[in-house]
């Protein structure tokens, strides 16, 4: 692809109410992005979903301008610009539903990131949200799975951190352009994701965050990988968005079962009681529909991972184990329903925790990991 078509894709993307679609089928219509550019208005409106103002919007364009503007910034940041068609674009986006035709991306997207799985959930997660969106993107990141998320509030954030945090890798997908830092409190963790992954936009630069955005966002997370798995989703969470366009192009659909009286596992409950989403209650769950080259990689990189020391407890320690859920319990309860002196299972759950079994939740309440 020659620099100037390269320049007239991006100016065209970053042309106002251009989606996909319309992207698409403009360059098809004159066959190429430099011809649509070379076009007069009643040509452009000729094509499906062009309108009159649309149509002046481009014959008015100077894709030049708009390119540089968009290089200029890129290269500030130290980002990327790839179109489709380069050699660094996304391989997995391109065989996706009306694939983005621009994307900025701070880091660096390997051929590796394609073995990946979405984690996708509610931006307000209760406490088991939390946990098992940690546990899952933590043992997928140690097994080499890159972790690809939305970096909204919530489950989102937890993926990121987690597959971080576990030495994995991870790519977040913006609801706006590279240059914009949003939501704000995770303006340090879109910083620290280009040195294990990368962050992805098909949006102009300085695109703010809009609510229409975001499907088109979800779009890309699932677009990018193998399969998607939501954890903590209403009825009309975002998050299913990403999981029907997974199902869409052909991916793999997960979802962590909810308390049945929880409005926050609705969404995710009702996926599996209709067989739109396989139930999902550890990793294994998830590796066993894969690909088969992506199960072996998942067994070559079990054959070199350390693996974890087996933990011993005493009587005790089981008794009290034997008390712990996924879910929060506050101390009082656990030492009512184990029956041993409060003394004795606050020194207890101390050493579960030492031990990895058992995490403290803010107030005293605890839970399993």
């Amino acid at each position: 692809m020659n620099m100037e078509e390269k320049s007239s894709k991006i100016a065209l993307n970053a042309i106002p109410f251009m989606g996909p679609v319309t992207f698409h089928r403009l360059v098809a219509a004159f066959g190429s992005a430099t011809d649509v550019f070379s076009a007069g208005v009643e040509s452009l409106k000729e094509v499906e979903g062009v309108s009159d103002g649309l149509a002046r919007k481009i014959a008015e364009t100077d894709p030049q301008k708009i390119s540089q503007r968009e290089f200029d910034l890129a290269e500030k940041l130290g980002a990327s610009i790839v179109t489709v068609g380069d050699p660094e674009y996304p391989a997995p986006l391109s065989n996706a539903y009306s694939p983005p035709p621009v994307l900025s991306i701070k880091g660096e997207w390997k051929e590796s990131d394609q073995l990946s799985i979405a984690v996708v959930g509610t931006r307000s997660p209760t406490q088991y949200g939390r946990s098992q969106a940690e546990k899952l993107s933590t043992e997928l990141a140690k097994l080499g799975i890159t972790v690809v998320s939305g970096l909204a509030r919530g489950v989102d954030g937890v993926a990121h951190r987690a597959a971080l945090a576990a030495g994995g890798r991870t790519v977040a997908v913006l609801g706006c352009g590279l240059n914009v830092y949003y939501p704000a409190e995770h303006r340090d963790l879109q910083k620290r994701i280009p040195d294990s992954g990368c962050v992805i936009s098909q949006f102009p630069m300085a695109t703010g965050p809009d609510k229409v955005y975001f499907p088109m966002r979800n779009r890309i997370v699932s677009g990018l990988t193998l399969g998607t798995l939501v954890i903590e989703a209403p009825e009309k969470s975002g998050a299913l968005i990403t999981v029907y366009a997974a199902i869409d192009d052909n991916r793999e659909a997960f979802a962590v079962p909810g308390p049945i009286n929880s409005p926050k596992s609705a969404g995710t409950n009702n996926l599996i009681k209709r067989g739109h989403a396989k139930l999902v209650q550890r990793v294994e769950d998830i590796i066993e529909d894969l690909p088969d080259y992506a199960k072996q990689w998942v067994m070559d990189r079990q054959g070199i991972l350390p693996l974890a020391p087996a933990v011993t407890l005493s009587a005790e320690e089981e008794i009290v184990m034997e008390t712990l859920t996924a879910d929060v319990r506050h101390i009082d309860v656990i030492t009512q329903a184990c029956g041993l002196p409060p003394n004795m299972v606050s020194a207890i759950l101390l050493t579960l925790e030492l031990k990895g079994v058992a995490r403290q939740a803010p107030g005293k309440m605890f839970h399993i990991p």
